[in-house]
């Protein structure tokens, strides 16, 4: 049996799990799988708005966990570095679609983390409402920011905020307990705030 020097695995089975997959074990990455893959197909489903996509972009998930067998490490819990290779499949899929329903709740979502009154101060002198192509620009610095964030406090934010779930909800989805989620997304909006700010400062948000 291969023995393993990482200490943090007896905190994280998962992370020993995947370790047995990086030596080999067709049976550990099963086990993975069977652990995660309707935690992971509920997410992209709520980041997707739909299940349409959700069974692709589950057995994508898999196959970069499996492709990056051989140079994954323990760092961060198991759960963490997983849900990062969650989020960056879902917004590569979504780069594709744009969808124009996106492109208003983001831009509202900006406003609403950005007071009204901050985002007039750096409009246009003869106060012209937004365009529709303006829009677009807005919701593709939103989309920016929201991409900064560390990888739970994107995942909370997008379900939370973007997508309505309940803190319960939330916390069901990335596996934590409810004032753990309240307090992920309570900083993600902090942070989020300080960068959209600093947006509208550079005039990005007009």
């Amino acid at each position: 049996m291969v023995q393993f020097s990482e200490s943090s695995t007896a905190a994280d089975p998962d992370a020993s799990l995947m370790l047995q997959v990086r030596a080999g074990s067709e049976e550990a990455f099963n086990q993975l799988v069977e652990r995660y893959e309707d935690r992971i197909r509920g997410i992209i489903t709520h980041l997707m708005g739909g299940s349409a996509y959700s069974d692709d972009l589950t057995q994508d998930v898999f196959l970069r966990v499996f492709r990056a067998r051989r140079t994954y490490v323990v760092g961060a819990k198991f759960s963490t570095w997983l849900f990062t290779i969650v989020n960056n499949v879902v917004s590569n899929a979504r780069r594709g679609l744009a969808r124009r329903k996106e492109i208003s709740i983001y831009q509202d979502f900006a406003i609403s983390l950005v007071s009204v009154e901050s985002l007039s101060a750096f409009r246009q002198q003869d106060g012209s409402p937004i365009q529709p192509a303006e829009t677009d620009e807005i919701a593709s610095v939103v989309r920016g920011c929201i991409n900064r964030l560390v990888a739970r406090q994107r995942t909370a934010i997008e379900l939370c905020d973007i997508q309505g779930m309940s803190y319960s909800r939330v916390a069901k989805a990335i596996g934590t307990t409810p004032d753990a989620a309240k307090s992920l997304i309570h900083r993600g909006r902090l942070n989020l705030k300080e960068m959209l700010t600093t947006q509208v400062q550079k005039g990005n948000l007009l």
